[in-house]
């Protein structure tokens, strides 16, 4: 039982359910007193336990339908024997004839089955080959189902696990038996071979569709961001959004350590100067991280077009968990996104200042006269500064001078540069101008590239 919901449990995860190690002891505990007879009161159970919303719930139901396979006891159970044929209003004392014995003859008499599959079947003891079924998925490791090709491998090996094997010697020592009940047995057995092909294919949906969904998730993590099929924004977008997410938690809390850690003697001996060496009082170091203050400009103009998308989810994501963030989008001139983004959803706000400066060409010199204007005044050496940009001017002045004062103004600057580094300074590419005033230069192309270098900005900052 334990395994079963360990095993139900990883396939929930791989759905997207976010269950802890306490929720999965709960659930556990749930389980062991419930049992897996009642699986309405199971199924109940583990949606209390388990699922945080109702979209979580609707997966776990139609998850448990698929993995904790109602037996269908009708297909196995066994009919009544046929019926004498006999009238039954014939009298009990009918004359029998000439040299007939009372006695059946012997290839009538009742067959007694060695296997328990056999006697199971025989008996209709569905709920027990239903258990064994599952018991036997569990020791063959069903749950690493791959490929639907695995299906028939997979209902063989159950099948021998069950004994079909034993059950067939059974099926061939009935030769001298009545028609009737050698046909029933391999019809049950039939029945049995399809429910443990279904039971099999059920299973596959429940872990290798989950499967298919991480594998695509992983490669999409590496994928170019310019690259990405317009069928994947959504999940992207929701990658995008876990990865700052997770981010944000992992490197913004505030840290304060107070009368615990090192102690601080400079400052506990001055504060003991007055008692003769003599330490009253003690003084311990406390360290104080704030959340990092950045200001982040992304490029939204022609020629990064199917980078922007995934750069603005991004600022929102960082906005939306980091209250010192500042976003400005642009291409031939700036604009503020931060209003944009607390009033509006992601979905809302990114199509507004794709309508609004999309596909535009970029004059990085006017863009950055912009954000002179606008924000220059804000940094300080307290401030991180992003720029998410290809740095492609067409031709026009660049205005590096503004670049270079950001650079003295502020804590740290970084720029993530979308296009590969061998690209860098070539056709309208300025990147030259920008690179001595950055802290940090970085070719930013995939989302692995976007939660390493933002891990690491957000780590020191």
């Amino acid at each position: 039982m334990q395994k079963a919901m360990s095993t139900f449990i990883v396939a929930l995860r791989q759905a997207g359910l976010p269950i802890s190690q306490a929720e999965t002891l709960d659930a556990l505990r749930a389980a062991q007193i419930t049992g897996i007879s009642d699986r309405q009161q199971l199924k109940t159970s583990l949606a209390l336990t388990l699922s945080k919303s109702l979209p979580h719930q609707e997966i776990l139901e139609e998850m448990f339908d698929q993995y904790f396979v109602e037996p269908d006891s009708a297909r196995l159970t066994d009919e009544p024997d046929e019926p004498d044929e006999s009238p039954a209003d014939a009298p009990a004392d009918l004359p029998q004839g000439d040299g007939a014995s009372s006695e059946p003859p012997p290839e009538a008499a009742a067959f007694s089955p060695e296997s328990n599959l056999a006697k199971q079947l025989m008996s209709g003891d569905g709920d027990g080959i239903a258990v064994a079924m599952v018991a036997a998925a569990q020791d063959l490791n069903l749950s690493d189902i791959n490929v639907f090709t695995q299906k028939n491998l997979f209902s063989f090996r159950i099948m021998q696990q069950l004994g079909d094997e034993a059950l067939l010697a059974d099926i061939n020592r009935m030769a001298n038996t009545p028609v009737g009940p050698k046909q029933r047995l391999q019809e049950k057995r039939e029945q049995l071979r399809e429910q443990v092909r279904d039971f099999v294919e059920q299973q596959f949906l429940v872990h290798a569709k989950n499967k298919g969904l991480k594998l695509r998730e992983s490669f999409l993590q590496g994928v170019k961001l310019s690259n990405v099929e317009f069928h994947d924004y959504a999940r992207m977008s929701e990658l995008v959004r876990k990865a700052a997410r997770k981010l944000a938690s992992q490197h913004s809390r505030r840290k304060k350590v107070s009368k615990r850690g090192m102690l601080d003697v400079r400052k506990t001996l001055a504060a003991n100067a007055a008692f003769d060496g003599v330490q009253f009082h003690t003084r311990w170091k406390a360290t104080k991280v704030d959340r990092p203050k950045i200001i982040a400009l992304c490029d939204v103009s022609g020629s990064v077009s199917r980078v922007a998308r995934f750069l603005l989810l991004f600022l929102y994501s960082l906005q939306d968990v980091l209250p010192k963030v500042r976003s400005f989008a642009f291409a031939s001139n700036t604009l503020e996104v931060s209003e944009l983004f607390e009033q509006k959803t992601v979905a809302e706000a990114v199509a507004e200042i794709l309508q609004i400066m999309g596909n535009m060409s970029s004059n990085y010199g006017s863009s950055l006269e912009d954000f002179q204007a606008q924000a220059l005044r804000q940094i300080d050496n307290k401030t991180t500064v992003i720029m998410l940009g290809d740095a492609r001017n067409n031709n026009a002045d660049g205005r590096g001078d503004i670049w270079q004062q950001v650079y003295r103004q502020s804590r740290r600057v970084l720029w993530l540069n979308p296009e590969n580094e061998r690209s860098w300074n070539t056709g309208d590419s300025i990147m030259s101008s920008y690179t001595p005033y950055c802290s940090q230069v970085e070719p930013c192309q995939t989302l692995d590239d976007l939660n390493r270098i933002l891990s690491r900005l957000l780590k020191y900052s």
